[in-house]
């Protein structure tokens, strides 16, 4: 596949903590409006890169392709307010007459009838679920995503991320997404990047 100036590079990243090397000199280019996944070990950097592409950690290199860009994200934890409901969480993310969009997010996660209770009534699962719908609600043109399917069973997963994929390739999203799973990355990336293999 021939390279675009939407491309998301990564360029001689290097980070450290501690004076131990989490990245070193990785090179790495995201391809527009294609679904890749990050493997490796624990330890290897691949929620640090997220949170590099992400602009929430400074490192060495450059990044290219992100300026500019609206980003959806699921970070390891779900991350939902307490205090609201799972609707009025979405809502926060994609402001008001978007019910709508609100309303297709939760049906795609399979959370219709979930959309008025607080996160503490949800399964773990489900406010994975939920997680995953308030980026979809905020309708970013890059996600960028921690283990996103973490917590749901096989069934629900292959139910839930192949819709996610399909709907993604359709309206040509690009995502990254970290996985330490070869089955999943294998069923739902277009691409997969080893990471202990390029850093």
């Amino acid at each position: 596949m021939a390279f675009s100036e939407r491309d998301i590079v990564l360029t001689r990243i290097s980070k450290e903590y501690d004076g131990q090397n989490v990245l070193k000199g990785l090179d790495l280019r995201i391809e527009d409006g294609r679904i890749t996944a990050v493997m490796g070990p624990s330890g290897l950097g691949k929620t640090t890169l997220l949170k590099i592409l992400l602009g929430l950690e400074i490192c060495e290199g450059s990044v290219s392709g992100m300026q500019g860009r609206k980003v959806s994200t699921v970070f390891q934890e779900s991350r939902l307010l307490p205090w609201l409901t799972l609707k009025q969480n979405l809502e926060l993310v994609c402001g008001p007459g978007c019910e709508a969009k609100i309303a297709d997010a939760l049906a795609l996660m399979e959370l219709s009838d979930a959309a008025d209770k607080k996160p503490s009534e949800l399964s773990g699962g489900m406010q994975r679920r939920g997680a995953l719908a308030r980026a979809l609600a905020y309708d970013g043109d890059v996600y960028i995503l921690d283990e996103p399917f973490t917590g749901l069973d096989e069934e629900l997963k292959d139910r839930i991320a192949g819709a996610l994929c399909e709907r993604w390739r359709k309206e040509k999203k690009t995502v990254l997404f970290v996985t330490h799973d070869s089955a999943e990355a294998a069923a739902y990336a277009d691409e997969t990047v080893r990471l202990g293999e390029l850093v």
